[in-house]
């Protein structure tokens, strides 16, 4: 094995197995060009490695560990990401290491918590159940000498006259006549709108299905919805397996762009982890994927792109032009999703290049076009999306907050699993929430949890309100000895150790550093610049908000005073702030079961002003303004 190099002329193929762990037999097998990267054997694997760089080498994340055989010491580039106990002990990182015969690769086990995000949002908003997929038992009376009408005729006549005049189907034109007949001419019919899904022996009109879908960057979720009472039966969720491409979309973006089948890899790879949680939730309902006729699929522009296997190159450079706009719906055998080959899949209109059907479903859910007053929704993620409603308008934005949120790009960072920081409070020393059982070992730091340090150590003097490690003797002794005995100087930079290595999973002090301050600065000054500009679009001031909706899982997560402690929001009484769920997720819903909200989703998209930040000539001043820790706004 070497360092990673480019070269034209290798086409020899190497298999990478990837196992659990030592002795556990192998998991999955990637075939690569010889001079490949374990990590473009692991996406060729489907392995779900984190690499919130895109496999740049800049976030040391992508962490496995070799074969005693292949062991060679460390790379120069490992050295600052890994400390010499891991190196010993065979870890790498995935993107540094070149593989040029067969071997073993063994991953380093973390279990992502994705109860956090399938628990959110269940209730729907009132309306009435409408969905477009609709069921039809009928008796069809029997040919005769008297009655010649055709099968197709007979079927026709039977359904309601309400019902929009279906358009030929001849796939099932072509086994109607067996069905019928092997039936007694007793069916049920499955319709969507003007669209013949399928003719079922019998009565099967108690059963039928439809799935809603939560595309994210970070995570995909699934509600199997009964579509005829309107309730969800089973949910099931999973990293996206595009994270190897990178942590946000503009890594992507990118890798789409710059490898030749970048875009079908991609697009293969969510559709696939589709159809393994679909799989899963038909064997816990013990129902057939053919009973599944409709998907509504949300997802930000740049993941609704990649799903439906469309070109996302032009999304990243100004002016961000998006290849369609419009709600799509195409049949799911043309996506390869596994449910009725004839189903209808939708993916909700978007708004903009960084505003997309995700933003939609959040507006749909928290009815933004019945709100009275002047209210903010914002969805906190890889990308922060921002509408504001007031004054009869909507107006909507997109801020580049970086994964930090997410934990990418933070020392110690991570998604929320166990052992995951959660909780931070700090008095005369450290309190700590750990995500998983009791006594759960320490493996880093999630969003939540970074969120509770910064403001907790802007709140006890560790740090002051420009982000700044307080450095000075005198500064350090005001601190409790049990707090100043945690700011270190390593490597050129304070840290502040929030759990010592004897707590650690690693064996290694979880640190908050410098850099992790102003990554997160940089983030949550993004988001609320975004929120001063639409509110300057308007008129309004702080005082003027009604109330903050705050959607996504980490907007349920985080805690209220920590993100007014770190100015993420503007400042607000924390009654004015309120959680909203998997909002995204619930619009979805609502799209599944009613046609009127299906047609709200698209006038919300047409009425949604979209604010470019990027040309706002007051961007830079508010987001300098925005860095400042505290009560800033």
């Amino acid at each position: 094995m070497t360092q990673a190099k480019h070269s034209s002329t290798i086409t020899e193929m190497v298999n990478v197995t990837f196992q659990k762990s030592i002795g556990t037999g192998g998991e999955c097998v990637g075939t690569v060009p010889a001079g490949s990267t374990l990590l473009q054997a692991a996406i060729a694997a489907g392995v779900h490695l984190q690499s919130a760089c895109g496999g740049k080498g800049t976030c040391g994340k992508c962490r496995v560990i070799l074969s005693p055989e292949d062991r060679t010491g460390p790379l120069p580039e490992e050295k600052k990401f890994l400390r010499d106990e891991l190196s010993a002990n065979g870890v790498v990182l995935a993107c540094k290491r070149v593989v040029e015969s067969d071997m073993d690769v063994f991953l380093i086990e973390q279990k992502d918590v994705f109860d956090r995000k399938t628990q959110l949002g269940q209730e729907n908003k009132v309306y009435e159940l409408a969905p477009l997929v609709r069921k039809h038992f009928v008796c069809i009376s029997v040919p005769s000498t008297s009655d010649q009408r055709s099968d197709w005729e007979r079927l026709v006549a039977e359904l309601p006259k309400s019902e929009t005049p279906l358009r030929f189907n001849r796939r099932i034109a072509a086994k109607l006549p067996r069905i019928l007949r092997e039936a007694s001419f007793q069916v049920t019919v499955v319709t969507a709108g003007d669209e013949l899904l399928a003719v079922e022996p019998g009565d099967t009109s108690a059963g039928s299905y439809g799935l809603a879908i939560d595309i994210g960057t970070t995570t995909v979720v699934v509600y199997l919805i009964n579509i005829v009472e309107g309730r969800i039966v089973a949910r099931g969720a999973l990293t996206n397996p595009q994270q190897g491409a990178g942590a946000d979309v503009l890594s992507r973006i990118a890798y789409a762009a710059d490898h030749p089948a970048g875009l079908n890899q991609l697009q293969t790879q969510v559709v696939g982890g589709l159809n393994q949680i679909i799989s899963d939730l038909c064997q816990e309902e013990r129902i057939k994927p053919e009973e599944i006729y409709q998907a509504v699929v949300v997802g930000n522009t740049t993941m609704s792109h990649l799903f439906l296997g469309i070109d996302p190159t032009y999304l990243a450079p100004a002016p961000f032009i998006p290849g369609f706009r419009q709600s799509v719906t195409v049949k799911a055998s043309e996506l390869g999703l596994r449910i009725l080959s004839d189903g209808a899949v939708t993916v909700l209109p978007i708004v903009a290049g960084y505003v997309g059907s995700d933003t939609v479903g959040v507006m749909l859910s928290g009815q933004a076009d019945q709100l009275e007053g002047n209210h903010l929704l914002v969805d906190i993620g890889t990308n922060g999306e921002i509408v504001l409603v007031g004054k009869g308008r909507i107006l909507s934005c997109s801020t580049a907050a970086g994964p930090a949120f997410e934990g990418a790009g933070i020392k110690h960072g991570m998604r929320a699993a166990d052992g995951a920081i959660e909780r931070v409070k700090i008095t005369e020393d450290i309190e700590l929430g750990i995500i998983g059982k009791e006594n759960e070992k320490v493996r880093g730091i999630c969003g939540s949890g970074l969120i509770d340090a910064v403001s907790e150590m802007h709140r006890a003097g560790i740090i002051d309100s420009g982000g700044r490690m307080i450095s000075s003797e005198d500064d350090l002794e005001k601190l409790p000895t049990s707090l100043r005995e945690r700011v270190l100087y390593e490597n050129g930079s304070r840290e502040f150790v929030l759990a010592w290595k004897e707590e650690s999973a690693a064996g290694e002090n979880i640190t908050i550093t410098q850099k992790d301050i102003r990554g997160l600065q940089l983030a949550k000054g993004a988001v609320l610049a975004g929120v001063r500009i639409l509110l300057s679009h308007l008129g309004l001031k702080t005082e003027d908000l009604d109330m903050i909706h705050l959607a996504g899982a980490f907007g349920n997560y985080i805690s209220k005073e920590s993100a007014l402690g770190i100015g993420l929001l503007p400042q607000v009484s924390l009654d004015k702030i309120q959680s909203i769920g998997n909002a995204a997720g619930n619009g979805a819903q609502m799209a599944l079961l009613s046609t009127d909200a299906m047609e709200r989703s698209n006038r919300l998209a047409r009425d949604a002003e979209h604010i470019e930040l990027s040309t706002e000539k007051i961007f830079q001043d508010e987001f300098l303004e925005s860095l400042a820790l505290g009560q800033s706004y």
